[in-house]
């Protein structure tokens, strides 16, 4: 190059700035779908980790998610493991700390899974030093917990702004405090596949996201771009510094910036991009200023906190997730997540003594199913574009099958354990109850499992026959039917098909016996006052002893929220990206259209010995039919909503709410998320979601006239006041004694289900305590329903008992 042309570049150069070097993570994004089908996903990323082990030695990798890893290991050989051993150690290749980019939805036990995916001895020798959560916009604190408890120090974020975004301005750092006092680094970077954007104007990508198997679309190849050519990196050099000056007029005060690139066939789920060694090798020979560091995320996370650790600063709080809404499309897989946890808490309760080897592998295997399915993929790229495609058909019915299988083979290891512990203990008829907490509630059997006619339970009362389902026969006319039973196949409303008896104050394991006797109904104190409103719906619930009612006047009113507009969903993004607060509430208002649900007539009430039970059919624009069906305890304050209704077919975007307004004004709730309590609306970091909330499905009031305590069984996303739709809230409504329970949202324009309809149906508990001391503790009592065996006086084979139903 000639002088002349050497000065012109620098005249034509930005000024130099105060970053003096830039780390580039490379890494591949890791989505369990989206691009591709979730087995293709997990293929592909296995076959990466060899990639990246064959490159040359200049390349560095970052495996994103252990998952793959665990895949590679247990099927390389002993030559194979042995060099990617090789590799970690040169610090060629960096395993990050976690099997997946997580959505806020783990349970405790979901978190420890996560942080033991790998074999033990493969973790010592790996020695993971970071964690990376890509895409999310959120991380909760019971993760950060479970990673400080694994001696993770560092958490790397690549934060996708779609739909969301990131609590602080970006690159930037800060000290995540825990509430114990250990402190997690945190490292907000650009969008996990910025740093491309650092050297080139123009995405190369074509689709945007053409599957791995369309061969008419290919992988990038040395000389798409990042070329390594004098005059394409002084080009890229320049570009680079443009980039920089913007970081610092935007206040970066750092020397060093860190951020993560991915290859550009699709971006997510992309193999390893060997010219970048290439690239960064050019840049550096050429003496530009900043200097490229082609490294590793622990590394790179290292050199940040011996940089610039101490002038960080320091936050307190949970990270709540903006996407957290889209785990609202598919609710039916979630309530089966659900189940499946609470099936394999109850498998696990020591009340059946200590689990064997054998079960605790089941269970292990099956929880790590659950993470899986809370992980933060739930569809094809054009799933709500194209919901009917064999693409997303195809891709969510891999997700669906991780809350399903897991429900079955769960609940399958529950009752193993219960006929391993019971079925040799004398005749009789046992409930268990596995939580922690007396429970005081109905025992329900279908008729056909009683062999003989029964009309009471020893120890327990009479026996109550209820209408039911009678399977595999004919219905004789219309009163055989329920208004929801639209199939008309099997009848569901013929009388004596369930049988239910009452069990008080029960824990642990209880003995009774069925017994053909009748039985005179136990006395039972009514101490309940209750009113209802026009339509005879409750408003208000209370025992002697109370200060306040269970709930007010609302309880159980069903809202949805729909857009207006052509093409809805772009509509939702003109709100979400409004200007302005004002710009912002004028198209809510303009847009949003709220609908409540109107009672078709007045609710029927029926007197139980032990409960009073409201049930009253809605209407609803869009939903074929809906029922809500309250049940009052007699003797505690206590109360059970279950609300079943059934979606008409639809591809536009709604959110149902239903209500549950308690008299606890003033009073901001308590909730957890992966066991880790957190005050919504105070005990966040600054920036985070306040529209919604994930929780573990519990959220309690603690007043000075008590505790109310809100239990959802299915239904794990809240909002508090109004439905706050689009929001975009910074502080905490007035109304925030009014729980608004998220029970679905379709709103996403991609990677989360586009229509799920039929019949879904959601229950919740609400209890008052003058004190509450475990308030999850008590939830999962409430949700739990109790275990039943009928033990005859007939022994158990042995072999059956062996071979069979040991776990």
């Amino acid at each position: 190059m000639g002088r002349l042309a050497v000065v012109l570049l620098a005249l034509l150069a930005p000024a130099e700035g105060a970053i003096r070097h830039i780390d580039l993570i490379h890494l591949s994004h890791t989505d369990f779908g989206f691009t591709d089908h979730p087995s293709v996903v997990r293929e592909m990323q296995i076959r990466y980790l060899d990639i990246a082990l064959d490159a040359p030695d200049g390349l560095r990798w970052t495996a994103e998610t252990t998952d793959p890893v665990a895949d590679w290991w247990a099927r390389a050989p002993a030559g194979r493991r042995e060099a990617f051993l090789r590799a970690v150690q040169s610090g060629k290749i960096e395993v990050a700390a976690l099997p997946l980019n997580n959505t806020p939805f783990l349970s405790r036990a979901e978190w420890f899974h996560m942080l033991h995916w790998l074999p033990e001895d493969l973790w010592n020798q790996v020695k993971p030093r970071a964690a990376v959560q890509n895409d999310v916009n959120g991380f909760p604190r019971a993760g950060a917990l479970a990673l400080l408890d694994r001696g993770i120090r560092y958490l790397w974020t690549g934060i996708n702004n779609d739909s969301g975004g990131a609590p602080f301005e970006r690159p930037s750092g800060f000290w995540w405090k825990m509430p114990d006092g250990r402190r997690l680094l945190v490292w907000l970077s650009l969008s996990y596949p910025a740093g491309y954007d650092l050297f080139e104007a123009a995405e190369w990508r074509r689709g945007p996201v053409p599957p791995a198997a369309d061969t008419r679309y290919r992988p990038p190849r040395e000389g798409d771009f990042l070329r390594a050519g004098e005059a394409s990196v002084r080009a890229a050099h320049r570009r680079c510094l443009e980039r920089l000056r913007r970081f610092e007029a935007a206040g970066y005060p750092y020397e060093t910036v860190a951020l993560s690139i991915t290859n550009q066939w699709r971006i997510d789920n992309d193999p390893p991009l060997p010219l970048l060694a290439d690239f960064v090798a050019a840049w550096n020979r050429l003496g530009l200023q900043p200097s490229l560091r082609l490294t590793t995320v622990s590394v790179a996370m290292e050199r940040l906190e011996k940089e610039i650790g101490g002038r960080l600063p320091t936050y307190t709080g949970e990270w709540t997730d903006w996407w957290a809404n889209g785990t609202g499309s598919a609710p039916r897989e979630v309530a089966a997540s659900r189940a499946a946890k609470r099936f394999l808490a109850a498998a696990l309760s020591n009340v059946w003594g200590e689990p064997s080897e054998s079960a605790l592998r089941t269970a292990a295997g099956l929880y790590k199913q659950l993470c899986l399915f809370d992980e933060h993929t739930w569809g094809s790229a054009n799933s709500v574009a194209l919901p009917d495609s064999l693409d997303s058909q195809g891709q969510f019915n891999e997700k669906a099958r991780l809350a399903y299988r897991p429900m079955a083979l769960a609940e399958w290891l529950l009752s193993q354990r219960v006929r391993t512990r019971l079925s040799n203990e004398p005749e009789g008829l046992y409930v268990v109850n596995t939580t922690r907490y007396p429970v005081s509630d109905w025992i329900e059997f279908p008729i056909t499992a009683f062999r003989e006619k029964y009309q009471s339970v020893e120890g327990a009362g009479p026996i109550e026959f209820l209408r039911g389902m009678q399977p595999w026969t004919r219905p004789r006319g219309p009163e055989d039917l329920t208004r929801e039973n639209l199939a008309a196949t099997f009848p569901d409303n013929v009388p004596d098909q369930v049988a239910r008896f009452w069990v008080d104050h029960l824990t642990g394991i209880r003995r009774l016996r069925l017994s053909a006797a009748a039985a005179a109904q136990p006395a039972t104190e009514n101490r309940v006052t209750l009113r209802t409103g026009r339509d005879a719906w409750p408003v208000s619930a209370q025992w002697q002893g109370m200060p306040l009612p269970l709930f007010l006047p609302g309880m159980g009113d069903l809202l949805s929220v729909r857009v207006s507009g052509f093409a809805p969903r772009w509509i939702i993004k003109d709100i979400w990206g409004a200007r302005s607060a004002a710009e912002r509430d004028r198209l809510r208002m303009e847009k949003l259209i709220e609908t409540p649900a109107a009672p078709e007539g007045n609710a029927e009430a029926v007197e139980t010995p032990y409960t009073m039970v409201y049930t009253q059919a809605l209407r609803h624009p869009a939903l074929r039919w809906a029922t809500r069906r309250l049940e009052v305890w007699k003797t505690e304050p206590r109360a059970r909503l279950t609300f079943r209704f059934d979606r008409a077919s639809s591809d536009n975007p709604e959110i149902y709410f239903i209500a549950f307004p308690l008299p606890a004004e003033g009073t901001l709730p308590r909730a957890s998320a992966g066991g880790q309590p957190f005050i919504p609306f105070e005990d966040q970091l600054p920036g985070t979601c306040r529209d919604y909330f994930a929780i573990d499905g519990w959220v309690d009031y603690p007043t000075p006239n008590g505790h109310w305590l809100w239990v959802s069984r299915d239904a794990p996303l809240v909002t508090f006041g109004d439905p706050a739709v689009l929001a975009r809230r910074t502080q905490a409504p007035p109304g925030a004694h009014r729980i608004m329970a998220m029970v679905f949202n379709n709103f996403w324009y991609t990677n989360f289900v586009g229509n799920s309809h039929g019949v879904m149906e959601y229950q919740f508990d609400l209890i008052w305590r003058k004190a509450i001391e475990d308030a999850g503790g008590l939830a999962e009592s409430l949700v739990t329903r109790p275990v039943v065996l009928i033990n005859p006086a007939l022994r158990e084979n042995p072999v059956i008992l062996r071979d069979l139903f040991r776990p």
